[in-house]
């Protein structure tokens, strides 16, 4: 099994750099013929903040290319229930993906509330909003 860097995920979904891309889908389609391929967490994270705020992609086609990625044969997603249940809450909020996996991270260890300052975030069931008043 093999590991692959955002930038090559990136290069992937986009499709924006010719060379870099079919670099990437060449070492891509080897790396599934090879043993597969593994996704951390944090891979997923950074390409979610890469495609909404580099590359402007809207919150549908977002969704729509993690459910594609981590659903291809031969793929193995690091904490595959809490990352689905995670771009489900994607989906279905207004939070950032990073807060959904934070938010399912927690509801997995039987760790809630998560507490935040971020009023978007708290919408969510599970999340508690902190303000200015006594504990």
């Amino acid at each position: 099994m093999q590991t692959f860097d955002t930038n090559v995920l990136v290069r992937l979904v986009l499709g924006d750099d010719p060379a870099q891309g079919a670099l990437a889908a060449r070492y891509w389609s080897d790396a599934l013929g090879a043993g597969g391929i593994f996704l951390p967490v944090v891979v997923l994270v950074e390409l979610v903040w890469v495609l909404d705020q580099v590359a402007r992609l809207d919150r549908p086609r977002i969704h729509s290319e993690l459910v594609r990625v981590t659903s291809l044969e031969g793929v193995v997603v690091e904490r595959t229930a809490i990352v689905s249940d995670a771009i489900h809450l994607y989906a279905a909020s207004s939070a950032d993906f990073a807060d959904c996996v934070i938010l399912e991270s927690a509801r997995g260890a039987e760790a809630l509330p998560v507490h935040s300052f971020d009023r978007r975030f708290a919408r969510n069931e599970g999340v508690l909003l902190l303000a200015d008043r006594e504990p």
